[in-house]
């Protein structure tokens, strides 16, 4: 059975992508995907430290950005305590994981992304997933380590798995997305077709209307159909310019 994927995004510390890379092997998750870490790669640190899971280590694959490391999923959730700035659809660790087998089962690749110890995951990290995962904290201690946090998703998915709580819905096919390559060739082109047109203007809100588009398609859960309706409207006004 497939599982998913672990994305850590610019993570500083190897001593911490060992633990969490040992919690993975845990609770049965080996997918291991990295985004430039800081102390680069391998990293003996981080051999040491996952103790046992070093499998997950050494099997772990390397990324020189946010785009290529999830490329070809259908599905990524991004994990934030800052969820209610963006309009995306917030989990908590248990739903998530719920939907997540969901996905699978349905034959979707699926990510989780967690963002580096010091600041988490970046604004436009956030915008390119389809949904949240938020982890319940401490409203006055809201700093979780990066190993604490892959712990708690790790563990839903795995109780999830061990209690045999789903069973498959052969008839979801709108479960079936689009990689996010694909959303992401039809992003750059529609932002091109705006850029033609003077959508991006003033120059100081070019950033945050960058984001919003993002934001909104990223965030969509597309299936085949849905994408070639939205390409054809963009071809179709290409055509009557």
């Amino acid at each position: 059975m497939s599982k998913p994927h672990i994305i850590l995004s610019r993570p500083q510390l190897g001593e911490n992508i060992g633990a969490a890379a040992r919690i993975m092997y845990n609770f049965g998750l080996q997918n291991l995907r990295l985004i430039s870490p800081r102390d680069g790669w391998p990293n003996k640190k981080a051999n040491t430290l996952s103790s046992g899971g070093g499998s997950v280590v050494d099997n772990a694959i390397l990324y020189n950005n946010l785009n290529n490391a999830i490329k070809d999923l259908n599905f990524v959730f991004s994990t934030t305590i800052r969820s209610r700035k963006y309009s995306k659809e917030v989990f908590t660790p248990e739903e998530g994981m719920k939907f997540a087998k969901k996905l699978i089962d349905n034959g979707n690749s699926v990510g989780i992304l967690f963002g580096s110890e010091r600041a988490g995951l970046e604004k436009h990290e956030i915008s390119s997933s389809n949904a949240i995962i938020s982890i319940p904290v401490n409203e006055n201690f809201k700093s979780l380590n990066l190993s604490h946090a892959v712990a708690v998703v790790s563990y839903e998915w795995f109780k999830n798995i061990e209690n045999n709580i789903f069973t498959k819905n052969k008839d979801e096919k709108e479960l079936e997305f689009v990689k996010k390559i694909e959303v992401e060739k039809f992003v750059k082109q529609l932002k091109s077709q705006l850029q033609q047109k003077g959508y991006f203007w003033p120059e100081d809100k070019i950033e945050s209307l960058n984001l919003n588009i993002d934001n909104l398609f990223y965030s969509l859960k597309l299936t085949s159909p849905n994408l070639k309706t939205l390409f054809g409207i963009i071809k179709s006004l290409q055509k009557n310019k």
